[in-house]
């Protein structure tokens, strides 16, 4: 990949109305950042943004790139529109940062990915929890082997949404607008910290369902899923509340509690593989202490991502964050549709191909 030089990168944004436009304001004032143009098709709204950003606005985002040719593209506009909006940016010479989730399918995320190799730019996608101090330090435990052979994995997580927050758009929630519900939407951000530490599953089997909110997709997930060596369970939803989000990873050497902003680990004093073969009485249970581990200073947040993307333009440092990377938590929400739907345990990697005829039927309502 060719780099960029000179220290400013020049940045448009498609989709400067978009309400994710807040969580990149203070990213977008960065001092590597030249901001040259915004569009929208919202054009009294996208027009106030961008005189509020200090740069042109334009309707036609093709005029934009034309005009203002830009080094990176940063694409805020809904997720059905990421893989058209990306690929023709791609194509047009510029990189490609686009908010999550980087597509509705995986066909349209393989589009981008191959236009971003075709053209040998950049694609990232905006994965801010990678950047969380406890994420990190988690995966740094894990890579050295202090928790030892893993055996169990179980996240939960609580995305909490009233209903005027399905009301704010008419495209939140539906199958044509959003192409699933808590999944695509809010907990991709978790299946990508799955992904992050552990990689992808060899299979899994999931429940979608609809509690509380009147909406076309879901609002709760339940899965159980399988690595090499390995289970895990994952329980996400919007219409849950009063349980703090957490993951739990259980190794034969330790263990490792991960919250918001904090880790707290603890390795046995024998290791389980031995403590069950030399342990000589048949009630005993293992014991533990604490696994001492301060975090870094850092925050999972936007300004942490355009850092990160930019000094993979201006430095080649590796890209903690791209498109293929991304692939996998979509290849994850796609495949818990998918098993939901169909009642079937889901080998890896999903066939695209059916996954997509299922989301047809979904969206024309064939498929209940």
């Amino acid at each position: 990949m060719k780099k960029l030089s000179g220290v400013k990168l020049k940045h448009v944004i498609i989709g400067v109305g978009a309400g994710v436009l807040g969580m990149h304001r203070t990213a977008l004032a960065l001092d590597t950042v030249e901001l040259v143009g915004a569009s929208d098709i919202n054009a009294t709204l996208g027009q106030k943004n961008a005189d509020e950003l200090g740069c042109p606005f334009f309707t036609d985002y093709r005029e934009m790139l034309e005009t203002t040719k830009p080094d990176v593209s940063v694409i805020l506009a809904p997720h059905p529109f990421h893989a058209t909006l990306a690929v023709d940016c791609l194509n047009a010479g510029a990189h490609v940062l686009v908010e999550k989730p980087m597509a509705v399918q995986l066909s349209e995320a393989d589009a981008m990915i191959a236009a971003a190799e075709a053209n040998e730019k950049h694609l990232a996608v905006s994965f801010q929890q990678r950047f969380r101090p406890e994420i990190r330090v988690a995966r740094e435990l894990l890579q050295s082997g202090k928790l030892g052979r893993l055996l169990h994995v179980d996240m939960f997580i609580n995305w909490f949404r009233a209903r005027a927050y399905f009301q704010s758009a008419r495209w939140r929630a539906t199958w044509s607008g959003e192409g699933g519900g808590v999944l695509v939407n809010q907990g991709i951000h978790d299946l990508d910290v799955l992904c992050y530490l552990f990689d992808s599953p060899k299979r899994l089997t999931a429940w979608t369902r609809t509690h509380l909110h009147d909406i076309e997709v879901e609002d709760t997930v339940q899965a159980m899923l399988e690595w090499e060596g390995f289970l895990g369970s994952f329980h996400t939803s919007t219409a849950e509340a009063g349980r703090k989000d957490s993951l739990d990873i259980v190794g034969t050497k330790g263990t490792l509690r991960v919250t918001p902003g904090g880790l707290i680990g603890n390795v046995f004093d024998v290791p389980l593989e031995r403590f069950i073969t030399e342990s000589k009485s048949a009630w005993e249970q293992a014991t533990m202490k604490p696994l001492e581990q301060s975090l870094p200073e850092g925050k999972g947040d936007h300004v942490s991502i355009y850092k990160h993307f930019h000094d993979a333009l201006l430095n080649d440092e590796p890209l903690l964050i791209s498109g293929q990377e991304a692939r996998k938590s979509l290849e994850l929400a796609n495949a818990m549709i998918y098993s939901s739907y169909t009642k079937e345990t889901v080998e890896l990697p999903l066939d695209s191909q059916r996954y997509g005829e299922l989301l047809e039927g979904l969206k024309q309502g064939v498929v209940k």
